[in-house]
């Protein structure tokens, strides 16, 4: 379960630029779209990165986690 939530976290910030260009809502989704529309390449990747970094460390702290949680995972 832990897993499935932090690969499902991609999911959730696609979700909120999608939420946030519809309703017009102040957000780093609407940013993100803003700069798209407007050419301003290093706030685009500059988005793009920190919503990368945020999943890879969600998925690395679910795999830390995951066998500390679950015995079954642990060798030995």
């Amino acid at each position: 379960m832990l897993t499935l939530t932090a690969a499902r976290l991609g999911a959730l910030v696609g979700g909120a630029v999608v939420v946030e260009t519809v309703f017009a809502l102040p957000g780093l989704g609407w940013l993100a779209v803003a700069a798209a529309v407007t050419r301003d390449h290093p706030v685009v990747v500059g988005s793009v990165v920190t919503s990368t970094v945020l999943v890879w460390l969600a998925n690395l702290i679910a795999g830390v986690v995951a066998p500390v949680l679950d015995p079954r995972l642990r060798d030995g």
